[in-house]
């Protein structure tokens, strides 16, 4: 018989493909990208605290609100023209008030008569000669300051009156402020006024809050009051030039001393 040669089979491709994907593994489909994690929003109170302390808000990059109110938004207890430090008294002069518990105490700037916007706003492009602050900055600015609530006074009431914990003789100066009508102008529990007053001092200005009073000084908006105790006289005879007939004594004005000094 004659021998056949064997034919040699023949694979379709397909299973040749087949058999080399078994072999050395199917490529593996192309890695989805994980979706970029959007970065959490930025609290506004801490941007707001980022921008207080930053200097490139100033035109000349060398000031920043912090710059006139440390500790967070105190006072530095001075008196300025523009951004330079001028002698307490000084007509053109502005003393620095205090930032603590601002958001209760509009209107705002000596002059009075400006939202707390307005008046960061002025700061910035009037004093510190620096560009127009954005919306997204002042809001920031506005939520930071609205933060700096007023410390905690056990000597206080809630109606500004002095708590049991106050010491004898501020309980009896609260009822010598009372007796003198300070709280005429300076309404507890706030110690503040919505309105200008003109108290001889060369103009109308701002009634400021007497929160933490005992650590503001100088005191007006020209700082020509070095302390208290020299500013009361003056108050006193303001009112009494304003026709009050009530006399109040040298007791008297060192119980209100101790008093302010508890606010």
């Amino acid at each position: 018989m004659i021998a056949m040669r064997a034919q040699p089979m023949m694979v379709p491709a397909v299973a040749l493909v087949f058999g080399f994907a078994c072999a050395f593994g199917a490529a593996d489909p192309p890695a989805q990208k994980a979706p970029k994690a959007k970065p959490a929003p930025v609290d506004p109170v801490n941007k707001g605290l980022m921008l207080f302390n930053d200097t490139s808000l100033s035109g000349t990059g060398h000031y920043a609100c912090a710059s006139c109110h440390p500790r967070g938004g105190h006072t530095d207890n001075k008196t300025y023209v523009g951004v330079d430090v001028v002698k307490d008294g000084t007509p053109e002069g502005r003393s620095v008030p205090t930032l603590y518990g601002v958001k209760d105490t509009a209107p705002y700037s000596w002059a009075g008569g400006k939202t707390l916007e307005e008046n960061i706003k002025g700061i910035i492009m009037n004093r510190m000669k620096g560009k127009e602050p954005s919306k997204d900055q002042l809001t920031s600015l506005v939520a930071y300051l609205g933060s700096l609530e007023f410390p905690n006074n056990p000597n206080l009431n809630p109606d500004g009156s002095a708590s049991d914990a106050a010491p004898a003789a501020a309980k009896r100066g609260y009822q010598v402020f009372l007796k003198a009508s300070c709280n005429a102008c300076h309404v507890p529990p706030v110690f503040n006024k919505a309105d200008n007053e003109d108290i001889g001092s060369g103009g109308t200005f701002n009634v400021p809050s007497l929160r933490g009073v005992s650590t503001t000084a100088p005191y007006f908006h020209d700082g020509r009051y070095p302390t208290l105790r020299a500013l009361i006289p003056a108050k006193l005879k303001y009112l009494e030039d304003l026709g009050s007939t009530e006399k109040i004594g040298p007791d008297e004005v060192e119980d209100l001393l101790v008093y302010l000094g508890t606010l």
